[in-house]
């Protein structure tokens, strides 16, 4: 074989694997624009998906009842359980600003309002306020306090100002801002536990009991 014969040769070989090299380039790029369309499907479909599987909490239905266990004036007594249906998958719960838990009972509360609210499986909330009562009696507790230290000559007697005589003239909510304030009666002669009462007893609803 002569020198031109093996250039002939040579210029064959190459042009061989270049022609294989860009060749493979062009299936390596084909390969790639198709890859690149699969991970945008891909991501394209989670996102819709994602878009899709978002509750809309304003239709969900929540199903339960709260239990209460009043307690007495002063003390820590009280107790809030949450009762809820299984088709509700309600999973946690929470009172007033506190931490969700799996807890459904709330023990050692004073009386008050309290704040309970319940999340399920989707996220969705709901929250009912709840009253536990000190159970103080009017006729027994609160009623000699009035007619005692309030209900008397030159106070709350019909002479002049309100007349604390009658039920129906009472202001709940003031009798408690002062008599906690000390602002009322004047000469602030209450004991705490009768200001306590009072407190007591407007937070229960202020009943004629």
């Amino acid at each position: 074989m002569d020198g031109s014969e093996l250039n002939q040769v040579l210029n064959l070989l190459f042009d061989s694997v270049f022609a294989q090299q860009k060749c493979l380039y062009w299936v390596m790029s084909y390969l790639h624009s198709i890859l690149s369309l699969v991970l945008l499907f891909v991501l394209v479909t989670l996102a819709c998906n994602k878009e899709e599987s978002k509750v809309d909490c304003s239709q969900e239905v929540f199903s339960f009842e709260v239990n209460v266990l009043d307690s007495e004036c002063g003390l820590a007594q009280g107790a809030i359980e949450i009762v809820s249906k299984a088709s509700s998958n309600i999973v946690r719960y929470r009172l007033d600003d506190g931490a969700f838990s799996t807890s459904a009972t709330f023990h050692d509360l004073l009386p008050g309002f309290y704040t309970v609210s319940i999340e399920n499986v989707d996220g969705c909330t709901a929250s009912r306020e709840v009253l536990i009562r000190s159970g103080i009696s009017f006729k027994e507790s609160v009623e000699p306090i009035i007619r005692k230290s309030c209900a008397i000559s030159s106070c709350h007697d019909g002479s002049g100002n309100v007349d604390y005589r009658e039920f129906s003239n009472f202001n709940p909510s003031d009798m408690k801002a002062r008599t906690q304030s000390r602002n009322m009666p004047k000469e602030g002669t209450l004991t705490q536990a009768e200001i306590d009462a009072i407190g007591c007893w407007v937070d229960d609803g202020a009943l004629n009991n």
